[in-house]
């Protein structure tokens, strides 16, 4: 299956953010620098600030607009993704009212006091660039991939396996579908086997670019944005919001938002429209799956 709509660069509406920083500012293959300490800062008067994990980043740029048209306040601005980690500790120091995660959090970040709230899920694919001349791979090939035993699909085109960072959540999920998936993995990265790529973005402009290619990537991202990625089934199962939920499709990840509890007021009236059942019907046509219900005690 394809991606569907027009160029690498198109996306629906006027965005919150541009859809150039979104994709390339975080472009490259180098590790993130290590985080400045924290520095509290004043809240914005004029808008709520959202950021975080570019796997939800689409999915943020698709509510504020949405938020936008229907006259909502304060208006949403959401950074270019700066990762689950810099989107928690950014949340902490009130550099954002609200961080984007697409993992559970880590034992240092609970420790922060944020208000943790459910957001959905979304879904992990395996995305290709689209000279990739097969419909999808079994959990054998892709295990063969990662030990480097595959090197050329069937009719001979190369095989470009890309990896992503070791603390990427999208591994997690590819490991509850591939039994020794993780072990290989390991092995790749010990022997330098692959390109390791360290942002949503870079791994969309190595998809993009590079001829027989393949990786991890968020279902919402391709269809939120349009790329033009090929997306594959495995072991006969096709991606999709219905074979999540039905359980046959197991590669996907909890989204959630996190905040200091004194900004959560001034978030109120946003985060009754992420629970709203306008809201889910645009999470489930820009490829995520929305949350159940508010949790207890949300704003």
């Amino acid at each position: 299956m394809s991606g569907q709509g027009g160029g690498f660069l198109q996306v629906p509406g006027g965005l919150a953010v541009t859809l150039a920083a979104v994709l390339l500012g975080c472009a490259g293959d180098p590790p993130p620098p290590p985080s400045a300490p924290a520095r509290v800062q004043n809240p914005d008067p004029s808008a709520l600030h959202v950021g975080g994990s570019g796997a939800m980043t689409p999915l943020a740029m698709r509510l504020a607009e949405a938020w936008a048209a229907r006259g909502g306040q304060p208006a949403v601005v959401v950074a270019e993704s700066i990762g689950t980690g810099g989107g928690v500790r950014a949340a902490a120091d009130g550099a954002l009212d609200l961080g984007l995660a697409s993992r559970p959090l880590t034992p240092e970040e609970l420790r922060l006091g944020l208000t943790v709230l459910p957001a959905g899920r979304d879904v992990v694919v395996l995305a290709a660039h689209p000279s990739v001349p097969v419909e999808g791979l079994s959990s054998n090939e892709l295990l063969a991939l990662h030990r480097g035993q595959m090197r050329h699909f069937p009719d001979g085109t190369p095989a470009v396996l890309l990896l992503r960072d070791r603390a990427e959540s999208a591994n997690r999920a590819l490991d509850l579908a591939v039994p020794g998936i993780r072990q290989a993995r390991e092995e790749a990265y010990r022997e330098r086997r692959h390109r390791v790529l360290y942002h949503d973005s870079a791994m969309a402009e190595a998809l993009r670019a590079t001829r027989g290619a393949l990786g991890v990537f968020p279902l919402g991202a391709i269809v939120s944005l349009r790329l033009p990625l090929r997306i594959l089934a495995l072991d006969g199962v096709q991606p999709s919001l219905e074979n999540v939920e039905s359980g046959r499709w197991r590669m996907s990840r909890q989204l959630l938002l996190v905040a200091r509890p004194d900004r959560l007021p001034r978030a109120a009236a946003f985060l009754r429209f992420l629970y709203s059942a306008e809201a889910a019907q645009l999470y489930r046509a820009s490829g995520y799956l929305p949350p159940a219900a508010p949790p207890e005690g949300a704003p």
